[in-house]
């Protein structure tokens, strides 16, 4: 960046020289008398710069290390190793908890800044926006699936420092833009939320059939169960309509992701029994522990996508509406039913044989109710879909905030 010409006053300093300390997080022993320090993970990091204190483990951990390394209130959290096929290494999010009684593991490095030198999440926007650009790809390895940051070359990286005034007037833009992005989010979760409930005040605890419904196995509400193929793939997702196959990310969720796939390595290899119709409810057969045995429906998709031979796809009789299946499976309190039928160790990936997925006993309420609940999550999924396309066009315009904020366009 030594050719950016910056705003009178700006300049550059190396990430390294803004630093007051630095350090590896480290993992400790499980804790078995509940009396350890919660531990922040890369699973409690998000891609916003925010953390997720919702599922945070605690450690037993040597009190010396913690009087060490204790998080203090506006240090930077980086991921240097983890990431996935489709995501970099090289996460960043700033904590923001007054209480000294958490730690990081061993596969993050908290940077703390000096604070006559710049305002700490100033920098962490900063790197965020580095991360966003993708440049973080280039300061990575990647050994058995795993992405390793180099952080020697990571430090070195040229920040742009406004004043600190000015940091801390683009700061309070950025967290006001930021707030408009969360509340967008959270009204977008609110509506999965909605159908949940709508699910339970419906049809009551799908566990327990606390409503008494008709319980029969799944084998008497379908026609059969497909299964998908197994393909040579290209490692790149399609352009256009060219043939490809799906990726198990495109169900694992429970939401129809079409953009995850994989291209076919020769057009000709297309198989028109397997590729995926508007109207399809599709099941993921093998996945970790935790994700087998997820279902998503398809409102709708381009063409000329194909199932894998991970994923199954259920074809529903007059007795069972796909929309009411689909919520069924995927409903927190059903989920254990759907592990249980699973097989393989707690570390490996669980699989789910046909055979086994007959037998699963379900609910069956009249399906004039499954009709009526059907449209009720229609109705709600079409708004979520118009909800997103605004979270989009936010997370855009935050994104080209934060491009004029460190061009010197904001202020100067």
């Amino acid at each position: 960046m030594e050719n950016v010409k910056l705003p009178e006053g700006w300049r550059l300093e190396k990430l390294k020289d803004l630093l007051e300390d630095k350090y590896a997080g480290e993992w400790g022993d499980e804790d078995t008398d509940n009396s350890g320090i919660c531990v922040i993970r890369t699973t409690n990091f998000t891609n916003s710069g925010r953390l997720d204190f919702s599922n945070v483990v605690t450690r037993k951990i040597d009190k010396k290390i913690i009087e060490k390394k204790e998080l203090k209130y506006g240090d930077i959290i980086l991921e240097k190793s983890g990431g996935s096929e489709n995501q970099p290494v090289g996460r960043v999010v700033y904590f923001d908890k007054y209480e000294d009684n958490h730690i990081c593991n061993n596969f993050t490095h908290v940077l703390r800044i000096y604070d006559k030198k710049a305002v700490s999440k100033y920098v962490m926007y900063f790197l965020l926006d580095i991360y966003k650009k993708g440049i973080t790809e280039y300061f990575q390895n990647k050994t058995t699936g795993i992405r390793n940051l180099q952080m020697k070359r990571y430090l070195e990286l040229d920040i742009v420092l406004p004043p600190l005034e000015t940091q801390k007037k683009i700061v309070d833009v950025l967290e006001k833009a930021e707030k408009t992005l969360e509340k967008r989010k959270e009204a977008i979760k609110l509506l999965d939320e909605l159908v949940k409930s709508r699910f339970i005040e419906m049809f009551g605890d799908p566990a327990t059939n606390s409503k008494g419904w008709i319980v029969e196995e799944l084998s008497k509400c379908l026609i059969n169960i497909e299964n998908g193929k197994s393909f040579v793939c290209e490692n790149y997702s399609r352009k256009g309509e060219y043939p490809a196959i799906l990726k198990l990310s495109a169900v694992t969720y429970g939401i129809y992701n079409s953009s995850e796939n994989k291209a076919l390595t020769d057009e000709n290899l297309f198989v028109e029994s397997v590729e995926v119709k508007n109207g399809d409810l599709l099941f993921t057969r093998k996945n970790t522990p935790e994700l087998v045995g997820m279902s998503a429906y398809v409102y709708e998709t381009s063409p000329n996508l194909m199932m894998p031979d991970l994923i199954f796809r259920f074809n529903t009789n007059e007795k069972c509406n796909k929309v009411y299946l689909w919520k069924l499976i995927n409903h927190d309190l059903f989920r254990e039913n759907i592990k249980a039928l699973s097989n393989g160790s707690a570390k490996s990936m669980s699989n789910i044989s046909k055979q086994r997925l007959m037998s699963l006993n379900i609910p069956i309420p009249p399906l004039e109710l499954q009709n009526q609940f059907a449209d009720f999550v229609k109705q709600v999924d079409k708004l979520k879909f118009e909800m997103q396309k605004s979270l989009k066009e936010l997370e855009d315009n935050f994104n080209s905030l934060m491009q004029k904020a460190f061009n010197g366009e904001l202020y100067s």
